[in-house]
């Protein structure tokens, strides 16, 4: 319709007609590409809040994980504590349980999982962009970073696991007996509870129970350091939504 006025005009060289045609196309164009513009937007922003809430549910799960399983190298670096201190001591004052129960605590691992699926499907589909601040990709980064440390180092936890304490443990204690209290479960009839006072005051053993605080120590302090970037990017989150909303 409108190009049919513009022909008839050219034809009449009716030139004001002609301009304000113009300037009416000029105009349309601009509004629907403008509208255009603000749908995108507004799906945009729609798309960029739902992530954000379900990234900000995956680190809350992060931040539980990682809280349980720091509690629990703290309460194994705890019974290597005790041990060493029982060690050392020219007759032990502890009972046959409570040296057990601290010697179950050698073979003791927590496998720490950190997942996001949220996150993974943001840098896979290359959607990472749609979240618009940078500090907060900058600190999901950075987190995911520090969390491949916790990993190396438990690759190196499990290592020693299977090439020094367990074969310790088989050679000078009882396995049977230590794995079961590891999962909370009552030890065999096999199980010999005093072979733990034949070997706690050797060095051999005061070397494995080092061994065995020494990785769970520097597990407890790289999970710590990945705790407080998690909180942060779930500070992050939550600052965010709430500017969202």
């Amino acid at each position: 319709m409108i190009l049919r006025h513009i022909i008839a005009h050219f034809r009449k060289q009716e030139w004001t007609a002609i301009a304000i045609d113009f300037v009416i196309v000029v105009i349309g164009v601009f509004i629907g590409i403008q509208v255009a513009n603000w749908n995108e937007a507004r799906l945009d922003a729609q798309r960029e809040r739902a992530y954000l809430v379900a990234l900000q549910g995956d680190f809350r799960e992060v931040i539980a994980e990682l809280e349980h399983d720091i509690a629990r190298y703290d309460d194994i670096a705890d019974s290597m504590t005790f041990l060493l201190e029982q060690s050392r001591m020219t007759q032990s004052d502890a009972s046959l349980d409570q040296l057990n129960q601290a010697a179950g605590q050698l073979i003791a691992m927590e496998g720490t999982s950190i997942v996001s699926d949220t996150y993974s499907n943001l840098t896979g589909s290359g959607d990472l962009s749609i979240i618009k601040r940078q500090a907060l990709k900058d600190a999901m980064a950075s987190f995911f970073g520090s969390y491949d440390v916790v990993l190396l180092v438990s690759e190196t936890h499990e290592k020693q696991l299977v090439g020094i304490l367990q074969p310790y443990i088989i050679d000078h204690l009882d396995y049977v007996g230590m794995l079961p209290r590891t999962r909370g479960l009552t030890p065999s009839a096999a199980f010999d509870p005093e072979r733990i006072r034949t070997v706690l005051r050797t060095r051999e053993f005061r070397n494995v129970v080092a061994v065995k605080w020494d990785i769970v120590t520097d597990l407890r302090n790289v999970m710590n350091t990945a705790l407080e970037e998690a909180r942060g990017v779930e500070a992050l989150l939550t600052e965010e939504l709430e500017r969202n909303s």
